[in-house]
This record gives C-alpha cells, structure tokens and sequence, in this order.
C-alpha cells in the first residue's frame, strides 16, 4: 500500500471512528426543549402485532420531531439569507447578528469570525438545511429495529449515536475490550432526533452528504433521501452495503410520501 493510500484508509476509518458521535446539545436547544415539553407518549412498538400497524405508529410518532427540527432549520436559513441581503447591500450587521452567525459557525465546526463576510455566511448555508424525512425514518426504523431495540426503549436513542463520557449512555453488550464509547441515553425520541440531524450536518463524516445536497439546492431540485442517501457511506462499517440497506428502506416503505419540507425555495447564489 502507498503512503497516499495508507493515509486515505487511515482517514477513512477515522471517520468511521466519529461518524456515529453524538454532541451535547447546545444551550439554546435544552433552553427550547425546557420550555417546550415533549407530551406525546412512546408507543410500545413491539407490543404492536401487525406489522403494518408498527410501521404506521413508529412512523406517525417520529415525524412530527423531525418536521419540528427542520423547521428551525429553515427559520436559521430564513435569517442567515436575510443577513447575506444586507451584506450584499453594503449594511452592517447588529453586533447580535454577529454573534449568531459566530456561534453557529463553531457549532458547524467553522471558525469563527468578528467581522462575517457574505462567503462566510454562504459556507454556513451547506450546514444549516433540512435532512428530509424519508431518510430519517429509514435510519431510525433500521438503527433501532422500528423502535424495539435496547437502546431505544432504555435510552430514547433511535440513531445508534454514542457518547464517550462514562455514564453518558448505555454500555454496548458487544463493545470490543478497550473500547469506551458508551450508546448515548436521550430524555426522549426528539432530543435523539435532534442529535441525529445535528451529527448530518455537522460531521465531518458527512461531507460528502452535505455536498450532494448543495448540488440539489444549487439545481432548484427536491432534496430528498434517496439523493442523500449516498452520503451515509460512513455512518457504518457496512459502507455501501449500509447505503443500499438504508435505499431499500426508503423504497419499500415510499417513505417519499413524508417529504413534506422538502422543496427549495431560493439557493445561494
């Protein structure tokens, strides 16, 4: 193997390492999630016979989180273009706005910035966006076995994403020895599916899917989980296996028919 080789592989599995990462919430988000209490009971979806009947109730139960999610990303966009208008304008920006857009640069893994120029704010724009639906339920469906699995009836965690503080989570049974990555415990399914957009559009894992979907932004075309789809190559060590399993899922389920934010409006220019 060349050394150019040896790094790529090194890279490529670091990645991997990350890919499933799962940060703590911001102060703004346990802020909302304080003063906007989730009321909606988990369903007991293995006590649920008919299959047909699991899917409808695990799909019924999840997608009002991830609408609720996109829909703060679309309002953050909605702000982030109003703030490139008055940088085109030639305006100035409020000191708040200034450290917003900070903030939300750091949290995207960019440097922050004092004084953000128009570039800064279209870098961010890759970052803030909607992931639809249709790809969220097919990843919670499969990382959780339709909601039935360990660590989403113990721990709200409907994505597999893991924590490495000791008590941060639930101990894995099939950790490798050595390891010390815990399966993060959420206080229920929205924070996980929070968690799991954040990780989507802030991963470096992720780049790739980030990419597709700034090319469907660019192109005025739907942004949907079968584009995105292929830019899971990272989430598990399956690879393309993974992707095709994840497409299966979409495409079996029309899982298409939840995309209900899915349209561009306006691209970045």
């Amino acid at each position: 193997m060349s050394d150019q080789q040896s790094s790529e592989a090194e890279e490529a599995a670091s990645l991997q390492d990350q890919a499933n990462l799962s940060g703590e919430s911001s102060a703004e988000e346990k802020d909302y999630f304080k003063k906007h209490p989730v009321t909606a009971k988990t369903p007991d979806f293995a006590a649920i016979q008919d299959v047909n009947e699991r899917k409808k109730a695990f799909f019924s139960f999840l997608k009002p989180f991830v609408d609720e999610k996109n829909t703060q990303i679309l309002q953050q966009r909605k702000r982030l273009f109003s703030l490139l208008t008055m940088l085109k304008k030639g305006d100035s920006l409020s000191a708040k706005d200034k450290a917003w857009l900070s903030d939300l640069r750091s949290s995207s893994g960019l440097d922050k910035v004092d004084n953000p120029k128009a570039s800064d704010i279209k870098d961010l724009l890759n970052y803030i966006d909607i992931v639809p639906s249709s790809l969220v339920l097919a990843q919670a469906a499969n990382e959780s076995a339709w909601g039935t699995s360990r660590f989403a009836t113990d721990g709200n965690n409907y994505f597999g994403q893991w924590c490495f503080r000791k008590g941060c989570g639930l101990v894995p049974e099939s950790r490798d020895d050595g390891a010390a990555h815990e399966v993060r415990k959420f206080n229920d399914a929205r924070e996980s599916v929070f968690a799991y957009i954040d990780n989507l559009n802030q991963n470096a894992a992720y780049k790739k899917l980030r990419a597709i979907r700034a090319n469907l932004r660019k192109d005025h075309d739907p942004i949907t989980g079968l584009a995105l789809v292929h830019g899971l190559d990272n989430y598990s060590q399956r690879g393309q296996a993974y992707v095709d399993e994840i497409e299966g899922l979409i495409q079996y389920n029309k899982l298409w028919r939840f995309n209900t934010q899915n349209t561009p409006k306006v691209s970045v220019n």
